[in-house]
């Protein structure tokens, strides 16, 4: 039952419903979620592999490093490299009270003190803030025009932060608009303690014909690279990269460089991948990329054995699995079955929520056999077993035979309409919401990470304003906030900043809730949510080490983490949901941002937060770009949640 080695996924969704009186306790019904064959054969629901989900940079965060001397002053000296002879930005990230003094010296030129440069017409100093939301991290940050191309020195004198050994002081970060840039990846998201860990490096050049999907390597610039491994016990690992073909970096000689490591203990890892070299020119090149990404707990391992057992209601997947432990989990897998000229159709994808993954049933409507037109030969593809939090698959089996238990019982007749039911199982007996507490439904305003209050009230009618206020959050933990905090009316729809918008999603995915109860034009309004993540997430993990930032990384908003959990989302649940995205106004005579701190680490245009190609949603409905607006409050543009035209008409179009 061979198909072309087709790859489609694994994800997750929602097994059996339980209806139950704790709704707001969490003992919430489920969705029995289903996506259609179309999905499949689309790469809707299609793991991805991670070199598809690279960072790309222009910019490199040199860490600080003071060591005392012996009048007992603390100094540091290193080299960056300057490629762009049309302008640098040099950020110092240094801790409060720091006083540090940064000299520099261009080839060929004397050294003098940053601070001394801000007289020169050709350059910039301001104070500025690298980071999303509450969680920022102050800097001094200077962008010098026609800059000398070179190797500079740099000086920094001052007292050292609280990291000591384990880590650098601060960060010098350079950005330029060369097109010189490096892609940086993770090699596998099979990240579980024992297992080999990846990263993957190349340079390349921006004005490529290739510049979708991973770019194609640069040969000749890269001549060094190593990858410094923060661990989750505050320790670090740094390891030299290589192009020979024996860590996970392609084939020698490539142009592509990786290393590898054996991860042992769960937590949160932090990795900054440090390229050298040199451009065409001959200038010298210097660029980092910043991850953060988990190691998870191994939950379960799937055992290959699946049985399906066939009844009037529905066909049961039992899907065998060992070593699990007692806590809820994703499972998914494609079913596809044999066609009248016996070949292989994709029949659904269909997945859930668990408790536990010691005990794995997935439900089909009966309704997808007759549709998909089989009568037999059943087989179970890409079955995962993912964390809930992470959604990074712990367990995966590429084929499974379904042995059918009992005579195959599909359905003679099938009307051509998809129904809900079929999408999302049958509605709960005891709906998730308090019809006899509320008059009537309710627009929620929702904020995002680590934000307080974003929307201005005055704007909307009939509203509710949902509250957890300066925290970080998965997106499931965020979505079962909203829907507990919904369940006080008898229905709802959603109008959400950042990442508001992700955890709204993720509800109508996965859970029911007041949003099934909804009515009106459109369910889920969204402005400024990185679908598809942000690099930020990396950079402020890699700060959050030396400055405490504010609420902490979030994989969840990472590249990675963002595929990942998009991945698991059906084309029907992103159709109800518009979006629209933004960023600063671009004049041609200026240098223009939203943020000049994140504007060194993003590429434009973005909203100083979130990028504008991050902020699409495939399948979902664009309601458009604007430009003159930023994403939070305190950027050089207003905020973009401070739209009065774009916000009347989210509410005359909000579901209630």
């Amino acid at each position: 039952m061979e198909r072309n080695g087709l790859k489609v996924l694994v994800v997750v969704l929602a097994a059996v419903a339980v209806a139950g009186p704790s709704w707001v306790a969490g003992a919430a019904p489920v969705k029995t979620v289903a996506a259609p064959p179309s999905d499949i054969v689309a790469g809707t629901v299609r793991l991805p592999a991670p070199g598809e989900v690279g960072i790309r940079s222009h910019s490199a965060m040199v860490p600080v490093r003071l060591s005392p001397g012996a009048d007992g002053s603390w100094s540091w000296e290193g080299e960056i490299a300057v490629d762009d002879p049309d302008a640098v930005s040099m950020m110092v990230l240094a801790p409060e009270q720091a006083g540090w003094h940064v000299t520099v010296a261009e080839p060929g030129r004397r050294p003098v003190r940053l601070e001394d440069l801000s007289w020169r017409h050709d350059v910039r100093h301001e104070q500025a803030w690298l980071g999303a939301g509450d969680a920022a991290v102050p800097g001094e940050l200077w962008r010098i025009e026609h800059p000398v191309t070179g190797t500079w020195t740099v000086e920094i004198e001052g007292t050292p932060g609280t990291a000591g050994d384990a880590g650098p002081d601060g960060y010098v970060l350079v950005s330029s608009r060369s097109p010189y840039r490096v892609y940086s990846n993770l090699t596998t998201y099979h990240l579980v303690p024992g297992e080999s860990v990846g990263l993957a490096t190349r340079a390349y050049d921006v004005r490529s014909p290739r510049t979708d999907g991973t770019p194609e390597a640069l040969e000749g610039v890269v001549r060094s690279a190593s990858v410094r491994i923060g661990l989750p016990d505050g320790s670090e690992l740094e390891l030299p990269m290589a192009d020979d073909g024996l860590h996970a970096d392609g084939a020698a000689g490539d142009g592509v460089w990786g290393a590898l490591f054996v991860a042992e203990e769960v937590g949160e890892y932090t990795a900054q991948v440090v390229v050298r070299g040199e451009t065409p020119e001959g200038r010298p090149f210097l660029r980092t990329t910043e991850h953060v990404f988990p190691i998870v707990e191994r939950t379960a391992v799937l055992t290959g054995r699946a049985d399906a057992v066939s009844r009037r209601d529905g066909l049961e997947l039992r899907i065998g699995t060992r070593d699990a432990a007692p806590r809820r989990v994703l499972v998914s897998a494609e079913l596809w079955g044999e066609g009248s000229d016996g070949s292989a159709v994709p029949v659904v994808w269909t997945g859930g929520i668990v408790e536990s993954a010691e005990s794995v049933v997935l439900r089909v409507d009966p309704r997808w056999l007759a549709r998909a037109g089989v009568s037999g030969g059943l087989e179970l593809r890409n079955v995962t077993i993912r964390d809930l939090d992470t959604f990074v698959p712990v367990s995966f089996e590429p084929r499974m035979t379904a042995e059918v238990h009992g005579e195959l019982m599909i359905p003679k007749t099938v009307s051509g309409a998809i129904t809900e039911e079929m999408l999302m199982g049958p509605r709960p007996e005891n709906p998730p919401i308090a019809r006899e507490k509320a008059a009537g439904g309710k627009l929620l305003l929702v904020h995002g990470y680590c934000s307080g209050g974003v929307w201005p009230t005055g704007d909307f009618s009939n509203y509710a304003v949902f509250h957890d206020y300066h925290k970080n959050r998965t997106h499931d933990e965020f979505a079962r906030l909203i829907r507990d905090f919904g369940a006080q009316f008898p229905s709802f729809g959603v109008v959400a900043h950042s990442q508001g918008g992700c955890a709204s999603l993720h509800l109508y995915t996965y859970y029911w809730s007041g949003l099934d109860y909804s009515s009106g034009s459109r369910l889920i309004q969204s402005v400024g949510t990185p679908y598809q993540g942000t690099s930020l997430a990396g950079n402020l993990a890699l700060l959050g080490q030396i400055f405490g930032v504010g609420c902490g990384s979030n994989w969840d908003l990472t590249y990675d983490g963002s595929r990942l959990w998009l991945s698991g989302i059906p084309s029907w649940a992103r159709n109800r949901v518009y979006y629209a995205t933004a960023s600063f106004e671009d004049k041609w005579w200026r240098y223009d941002y939203c943020n000049m701190a994140s504007d060194l680490v993003l590429d434009d245009p973005d909203d100083g937060t979130v990028e504008r190609w991050a902020g699409q949603l495939s399948g979902a409905h664009n309601m458009g770009h604007k430009e003159g607006w930023c994403h939070t409050a305190n950027m050089r543009d207003p905020a973009e949640t401070t739209d009065h035209s774009r916000n009347y008409w989210m509410n005359v179009s909000a579901n209630r």
